[in-house]
């Protein structure tokens, strides 16, 4: 079958992603002193594992550190909303920590493609879009995400196995 998973692979195992229906200011920082990734995808909740949104690095940081000067009574423990859903600002009912949302800084319609999207289509959106990534799911589910970079390196080896081929021929053929 062809498509980004026939021609490109399987979309990795592990994606590290942001469970809208749980996290927490604390959360959302361990992710950013962990890892590398240039953004993430929001999903409602773990286990759906449906897109709801993305939202860049700088996004992020961004909008913790507005959030912090903003709220001094925000904490660790504070839930923090990325999804389109009501949340209450105030106190929550069981007296804890206030809640902030950071909606305004997320991508509520990321571009996503299906797993049997032909790569080549794939490749046309990053050229004509500027895309930096692209989500993939399945039926709106979270399967992967591709970025400008794996792309480029895919090109790359194509281009590298295509002088390969061309070399072998040519010392055959002499």
């Amino acid at each position: 079958s062809s498509g980004i998973n026939a021609e490109y692979g399987e979309a990795k195992k592990q994606i590290t992603k942001i469970d809208a229906s749980s996290v927490t200011v604390h959360d959302l920082q361990v992710l950013l002193e962990t890892t590398t990734f240039h953004g993430f995808p929001i999903v409602a909740d773990e286990q759906l594992n449906i897109v709801v949104g993305y939202i860049s690095r700088n996004d992020l940081t961004h909008g913790l550190r507005c959030a912090r000067d903003r709220h001094i009574d925000l904490v660790n423990a504070s839930r923090v909303f990325l999804d389109g859903n009501v949340f209450q600002r105030s106190v929550s009912m069981s007296g804890g920590p206030i809640s902030v949302s950071l909606v305004k800084f997320v991508n509520l319609d990321p571009i996503c493609v299906e797993p049997k999207t032909p790569l080549a289509h794939a490749i046309d959106m990053f050229t004509k879009l500027g895309l930096s990534q692209v989500l993939v799911t399945h039926r709106g589910k979270l399967r992967g995400v591709i970025t400008r970079k794996d792309i480029l390196r895919f090109i790359d080896n194509i281009h590298n196995e295509q002088k390969r081929e061309q070399g072998f021929a040519f010392r055959v053929f002499t």
